[in-house]
């Protein structure tokens, strides 16, 4: 590009998990180091460089957790940084942009909230750049009273520190349900989910290339006409992060919780041509030996039940990177 923007869109993933933030066991560590160890057994080290080599090529499941964070997404397309839900995540994401533009009071954030449930919002008052004076944030979401949800979490029974009190200039906007909206040609669409209270998804199309976040949303009792306007809202997009909270199992004992599986995600998939389907919002009793065979179990039934569809198939995880 002439200005030398970037034409590619940056996709980063700081909050994957459900409902509330979530260490590992203990004995996950253990684990982990375990399989490290008996895999280095047969490996000569002979300085750190050596050590840093090996580390560098182990597969990201052996030497890293999926995460502990609640929903937030990062999106920086062109000159602009979009952010998908403001759960625990986005007190990392905004360690890293005080390092940039925002840390010097420069910066211009777009937050896009699915809904106002506890962990979709629950980082905010913990946002750096929201602190600094010179910085802009605009709030975006369908529900009404946006602002008064906000900002009720930081009342002082609560937070110490007031919303109206941060450093930065913060503006919240209503979006027009289901209907798109251009951020200086990068088109945002949003879609009704099924989620106790209202949830939203977002579909970001820019240039040819689209992302569809759709968290919080249960699929099970719903007409096919509803179930068709899903799949015109997931048509081709290259990639479709997916509510995939719970199993089979665990679906049914918690029906109308309002959340889904990873193999409603892979037919979902199927059925609208998208190319790079990501399993997000894991519950936090899963660990990350459960999560991992609950990815093996959606290959394997896209294999079986949709041979002929290309569908790369992966977990959300804190550190994931992805470019359009």
């Amino acid at each position: 590009m002439s200005n030398g923007i970037s034409a590619h869109i940056n996709i980063s993933f700081w909050g994957v998990r459900g409902s509330i933030p979530s260490s590992p066991d203990p004995s996950e560590y253990d684990q982990k180091l375990v399989k490290i160890l008996k895999d280095c057994q047969k490996k000569k080290f002979v300085n750190d460089q050596s050590i840093e080599a090996y580390v560098s090529q182990l597969p990201i499941e052996m030497k890293r957790f999926v995460g502990n964070n609640t929903s937030c997404v990062h999106i920086s397309v062109e000159d602009k940084h979009i952010i998908l839900d403001a759960g625990s995540g986005i007190r990392r994401l905004g360690e890293m942009l005080m390092k940039h533009e925002f840390g010097d009071g420069h910066g211009e954030a777009h937050i896009l909230l699915s809904h106002t449930h506890w962990d979709h919002i629950m980082g905010f008052p913990f946002f750096a750049p929201a602190y600094k004076s010179g910085n802009n944030i605009t709030i975006y979401g369908v529900h009404n009273g946006l602002e008064q949800r906000i900002s009720n979490q930081q009342e002082d029974e609560y937070y110490p520190v007031s919303l109206s009190a941060m450093g930065a200039v913060i503006d919240f906007f209503q979006l027009r349900k289901e209907e798109a909206y251009d951020l200086d040609g990068i088109w945002i669409t949003n879609k009704m989910l099924n989620h106790p209270g209202g949830s939203f998804g977002y579909r970001i199309d820019h240039r040819g290339k689209s992302i569809v976040y759709a968290t919080d949303s249960e699929y099970k009792n719903i007409d096919d006409d509803r179930h068709a306007a899903f799949v015109e809202f997931f048509r081709d997009a290259d990639i479709l992060i997916f509510d995939a909270q719970f199993t089979i199992d665990e679906s049914i004992e918690k029906e109308n919780w309002g959340h889904s599986t990873s193999l409603q995600g892979v037919n979902f998939a199927a059925a609208a041509n998208v190319k790079h389907l990501v399993f997000f919002h894991h519950d936090p009793s899963y660990s990350d030996q459960k999560l991992e065979a609950i990815l093996n179990d959606a290959i394997e039934y896209r294999k079986k039940h949709f041979k002929d569809k290309d569908i790369h198939i992966s977990l959300a995880r804190e550190g994931l990177e992805l470019t359009l």
